[in-house]
C-alpha cells in the first residue's frame, strides 16, 4: 500500500534537516530583527535599529494589566516614533490567541494602522508604515505557523499589495519577508510530511530480520547512541512553534467544555485553529522511544543479551544526562521501568545498578520533580553563560514543560473582575515559554549524524503492550498467580 523507497526518503530528510536547522539555529529574539540589508537601512532609514527602538518606547510592561482587548490592540499600532516593546509584542502575538483569532488580530491591526496615517504628513506616514513592517517581520518570523491559515496568508498578500501601492520602495523588503515566510512554511510542510510517511513505513516494517538484530549491532557504543538520539531530539524540538504550547491546551479545554455542554461544539470555543502538529509529533517520538527500549530487550530470549542491553541503555541514559538531553534520558529510564522489563529479576541481578539508581534519583517525582528542575536550571545557566555555542545545548523534558504551561494556564483567570484582559497571565506564559522553551531551540551539536543508527531508531518495529508482556514471559516465566493468569490470557 505504501510503496516508496525509504532510503530515498531518508536522504531527502537529511538534506532538508541541514536547511531546516539553519532556519532554526537562532532564537528568534536574537536574530537580526530587520529583513533588509544594512545598505538599505542606511540609505532609507527603513526600520529603527534595536537601540533606537528601545530609546523611543516608553511603555512599561505592566501598564497594560487591566486593558480590554481593543485597548491592547491599539498599543500594537505603531506611530512615526513608536514601536511596541519586544516583550509586549511577543506576549500579545503568542497569548492573544486565547481570546481572539490571529487572523482577526491581524485584520484589526492592519485597519487601525492604515487609518492612523490618514491625517499624517507624508514623512510621518512613511515612518509609521516602516515601523508597521517591522511588526509584520517579527510576526512572520516568530510565529510563521499562523500564516498556514488561508485567511491569514490571503490577508498578508492583500496587505503587501496595498503597501507597495502606497510606497513602491517597500516592495523589495516586503518580497524578502514573504519569501522567508514561504521558505519556512515549505520546510515545515516537508518536515511534517516526512514524519508522517516515516510512521506509516514503520507500521509495515515488522519483518523477521528486524527481530533478530538489535541496537548494539547497529550502534556499538552508548555515547554514539546518545548522540544520535540528540540529533533526533533537536530535529523535533526545533520544529515546534512556541504557539503550539498554547494551542495544545486551547484545543484540550475546548474539547472538554464541549463534552460538558452539548449545545456547544468544540470549534465554536476555539479562537485559534490548530493547523500544525509538530508538538504532537514530538510527544509521539517520546512515546516511541519509551517503548523502543523494552522492545529491544525482551525480543532476546538469552539472558546474557538482555543484561548487555539493559547495561547499554543505562549507560546511554547517563550519556544523555551529561549531554543535557533530558528528554531522551527520561524516555530511556521510563522504558527500563516498564513492567515487561522491570519484572525480569534474573536479568537485573547481573546489571550494574549504581548509575541506574542515580538516574532514577534525578527524575524523582517528589516535590514536583525538584531534583530534575535544579539540574535543568544549572544546565540552562551553563548554556546561557556560554551563549548557546555549539554543544552547549539543553533539551528539556517535554512533559514537565507542558505541565508548567498548564499550571500557568489554569491557575489564573483569563479576565479580571471588570472583564478586562488579565495581561499579567499573558506575560507569565510568554516569559516561561520564551525562557524555558524557545531558548532551547537555538541548541546546536557538532557530533556527526549517523543515518544508519537514526534510521534504525525511528523505523524499527516496536511491540504493543500485550506483545511486550508476552515476550517478557517468554524471557522469564510468570512467577505468581497474577502473572500466570495474565500469561494465559495473552496466549489465547
Amino acid at each position: 500500500m505504501y510503496n516508496y523507497n525509504l532510503s530515498h526518503e531518508i536522504n531527502q530528510m537529511n538534506n532538508y534537516l541541514l536547511q531546516y536547522n539553519d532556519l532554526n539555529s537562532q532564537n528568534p529574539s536574537q536574530q537580526t530583527a530587520y529583513p533588509i540589508s544594512n545598505d538599505q537601512i542606511a540609505s532609507n532609514n527603513f526600520i529603527l535599529s534595536e537601540n533606537k527602538t528601545n530609546q523611543l518606547i516608553d511603555d512599561s510592561s505592566m501598564d497594560y494589566l487591566d486593558y480590554s482587548m481593543d485597548a491592547l490592540i491599539e498599543v500594537l499600532v505603531p506611530t512615526p516614533s513608536y514601536i511596541p516593546k519586544e516583550k509586549f509584542l511577543y506576549s500579545m502575538l503568542l497569548c492573544s490567541r486565547m481570546n481572539i483569532r490571529p487572523s482577526l488580530l491581524f485584520n484589526r491591526l492592519a485597519n487601525l494602522t492604515i487609518k492612523s496615517i490618514l491625517n499624517m504628513t507624508s514623512d510621518e506616514s512613511i515612518r509609521t508604515i516602516k515601523n508597521y513592517i517591522y511588526i509584520l517581520s517579527q510576526w512572520t518570523r516568530t510565529f510563521p505557523y499562523d500564516f498556514r491559515n488561508n485567511e491569514m496568508i490571503s490577508q498578508l498578500q492583500d496587505l503587501f499589495k496595498k503597501l507597495i501601492l502606497f510606497q513602491p520602495n517597500f516592495q523589495s523588503d516586503l518580497d524578502h519577508i514573504y519569501k522567508k515566510l514561504q521558505l519556512k512554511l515549505k520546510s515545515l510542510d516537508n518536515y511534517e510530511e516526512y514524519i508522517k510517511q516515516l510512521n506509516k513505513k514503520t507500521m509495515f516494517n515488522l519483518t523477521q530480520s528486524n527481530l533478530v538484530t538489535d541496537i548494539i549491532h547497529e550502534c556499538s557504543t552508548s555515547i554514539l547512541f546518545a548522540q544520535q538520539l540528540t540529533h533526533i531530539e533537536l530535529d523535533r524540538l526545533k520544529s515546534v512553534g512556541d504557539e503550539e504550547l498554547i494551542q495544545y491546551f486551547i484545543m484540550k479545554f475546548a474539547s472538554e467544555e464541549s463534552d460538558g455542554n452539548k449545545n456547544k461544539s468544540s470549534k465554536s470555543l476555539i479562537h485559534d485553529k490548530k493547523l500544525t502538529f509538530c508538538l504532537e509529533l514530538y510527544i509521539q517520538w517520546f512515546n516511541r522511544l519509551t517503548v523502543f527500549i523494552p522492545t529491544e530487550i525482551v525480543k532476546h530470549t538469552q539472558k546474557r543479551s538482555r543484561v548487555k542491553l539493559i547495561n547499554f541503555f543505562i549507560d546511554s541514559a547517563y550519556q544523555c544526562f551529561h549531554l543535557h538531553n533530558f528528554n531522551s534520558m527520561i524516555a530511556i529510564i521510563s522504558g527500563l521501568n516498564m513492567q515487561p522489563v522491570k519484572r525480569l529479576k534474573r536479568s537485573w541481578e547481573k546489571v550494574e545498578m549504581e548509575k541506574f539508581h542515580q538516574l532514577e534519583e534525578y527524575i524523582n517525582v517528589s516535590k514536583n520533580f525538584s531534583t530534575y528542575r535544579l539540574i535543568y536550571k544549572l544546565a540552562m545557566e551553563e548554556a546561557e553563560k556560554n551563549k548557546w555555542t555549539t554543544d552547549k545545548f539543553v533539551i528539556p523534558f517535554l512533559s514537565i514543560t507542558l505541565q508548567d504551561v498548564y499550571f500557568i494556564k489554569t491557575h489564573s483567570q483569563d479576565y479580571n473582575s471588570d472583564r478586562t484582559i488579565n495581561f499579567k497571565k499573558y506575560y507569565s506564559m510568554a516569559k516561561f515559554i520564551s525562557e524555558e522553551f524557545q531558548r532551547c531551540k537555538q541548541s546546536k551539536c557538532s557530533f556527526e549524524r549517523n543515518d544508519d543508527v537514526i534510521n534504525y531508531i525511528i523505523t524499527s518495529p516496536t511491540f504493543n503492550e500485550d506483545s511486550l508482556m508476552l515476550a517478557s514471559f517468554e524471557c522469564e516465566p510468570p512467577i505468581n498467580i497474577s502473572e500466570k493468569d495474565k500469561y494465559k490470557i495473552l496466549q489465547k
